[in-house]
């Protein structure tokens, strides 16, 4: 079967990681570059071995040396770029979050509707071995009716460049990084009904724009609870590793956040490995992406499926300031998500 040829759109961190995790799928991608910078792009190529390299963006997307087009860029580009290729026929693979906000993500989805491409998020996390294994437990019943789900995940990181800009953000660190920890959460619990959001209100040097740490708590469409607490500014001694909760009628699961193992105590206890040679989902997500451009089919991880986590996060946005209950379902977008 004749490979994939992809086009990233974008040479920063995002491709470079990209880039090393496609290089393992052997046969099934041929991949370009585009940047602004023809040399940029010129270097990626020559680095992980690229067919072409493009310092235009219009060009890349016109080009027939290119099947579909992976958006590496920025979140305020996100629906241009992503629309520019639509409109050259190419199928899309968005980094996520998808957009800044949900009438970004509608342009998105007008463009490739319009256009009958493929499209899909890189939302590595609906790919982690541990969310199958998790759903896996809760779908057999292993631990009764699922009543609650405590997601843990903080750390301290440096926020620099384009991260650090309110305009080019679009939100805070629940929409950039935290936007992987609702879709975790979702693929747990199943359908976000309505969340509230709460920060710090003692001072404290922020590191992000808009937010950088929120807890978050959210009803699901199946009658289970939900809370989130996500930040990028409280000291982790442990790298990152954490524990997270889930709570059913007859018995519970104890997991590390980011997937190492799950211990399950109730109709039977055991031990999980959900799996470490793709814990982060980044080649599953990707297998996939090519998968579904080669068959034809649409992608598991849809645009829908990041409308529902970009409704949340807009939800949990706007429950930030009117201190109430949000529905996920409304598609208004507050202030605070377009900058």
């Amino acid at each position: 079967m004749r490979p994939v040829r992809l086009c990233f759109i974008g040479c920063g961190k995002v491709t470079r990681l990209h880039s090393r995790v496609a290089r393992t799928l052997r046969s099934g991608l041929v991949l370009s570059y585009a940047s602004r910078s023809a040399e940029r792009a010129e270097e990626y190529r020559r680095r992980f071995g690229g067919l072409r390299a493009f310092g235009d963006y219009a060009a890349a997307c016109a080009s027939p040396d290119v099947d579909a087009v992976f958006v590496c860029t920025p979140h305020r580009f996100h629906a241009e770029h992503a629309a520019l290729a639509a409109r050259n026929g190419k199928h899309v693979l968005i980094e996520k979050p998808v957009t800044r906000n949900l009438s970004e993500l509608a342009s998105v989805e007008a463009a490739v509707t319009e256009a009958g491409v493929l499209s899909m998020v890189a939302e590595n996390y609906f790919f982690k071995p541990l969310a199958r294994v998790l759903r896996e437990h809760v779908d057999a019943g292993d631990i009764g009716q699922l009543l609650f789900v405590e997601l843990n995940r903080t750390n301290r990181r440096p926020v620099r460049g384009w991260r650090a800009e309110a305009d080019m953000m679009g939100g805070g660190a629940l929409l950039e990084g935290g936007v992987h920890w609702v879709n975790l959460l979702c693929s747990i619990a199943g359908r976000p009904t309505a969340v509230i959001a709460a920060r710090p209100e003692a001072p404290y040097p922020m590191i992000a724009p808009f937010e950088d740490s929120l807890e978050v708590l959210v009803r699901f469409a199946g009658g289970a609870v939900g809370k989130l607490l996500h930040s990028w500014n409280l000291l982790n001694r442990a790298g990152g590793l954490q524990l997270s909760r889930m709570f059913g009628s007859l018995g519970n699961v104890v997991f590390e956040s980011n997937g190492l193992f799950a211990l399950v105590t109730g109709r039977r206890t055991r031990m999980r490995f959900p799996g470490v040679l793709d814990i982060m989902g980044f080649r599953g997500m990707l297998q996939h992406f090519v998968d579904s451009v080669r068959r034809g089919t649409p992608p598991s991880m849809s645009l829908a499926v990041a409308r529902r986590d970009l409704a949340f996060v807009a939800a949990a946005y706007r429950s930030l300031e009117t201190g109430r209950m949000e529905p996920v379902d409304d598609a208004t977008t507050p202030a605070s998500m377009v900058g």
